[in-house]
């Protein structure tokens, strides 16, 4: 098989990989029941702790979040929801909306001095 052929069948291997290494933990059905949850996330230097929060879909969601940098958080995905919202070392932000659509989302952080921006981590979004 010529290099070429191979990249899709790279790609997909490398989707499965990709998804393996997210938890799939799905919340029991009493916690989707539940109206609304707090998350609390902490960024720092090795990434998003939880590294994979996990909520159910129609849930209004508050998110806590800490970081030890300054700069900008998004969830892709969630844009119109949840637009792009900054952090600043050592304060807490809270960001509040409604879970409209399951899957799951990459979290980006993009630090003040270095726009580029790196994942993070991957918010859930579970059916109920």
């Amino acid at each position: 098989m010529t290099p070429r052929r191979l990249m899709p069948a790279l790609a997909a291997a490398l989707l499965v990989l990709a998804a393996a290494c997210v938890p799939t933990t799905t919340p029991d059905g009493a916690a989707c029941a539940e109206a609304s949850v707090e998350v609390t996330l902490a960024f720092t230097d090795e990434g998003l702790d939880p590294s994979a929060p996990s909520v159910c879909r129609d849930q209004e969601i508050t998110l806590r979040v800490t970081s030890h940098a300054d700069g900008v958080l998004h969830i892709h995905g969630y844009d119109d929801a949840v637009p792009a919202f900054q952090v600043a070392a050592g304060d807490e932000t809270e960001v509040t909306f409604t879970a409209g659509r399951s899957g799951q989302f990459p979290v980006e952080f993009h630090a003040t001095n270095d726009p580029a921006g790196v994942e993070v981590g991957v918010f859930t979004v579970h059916e109920p």
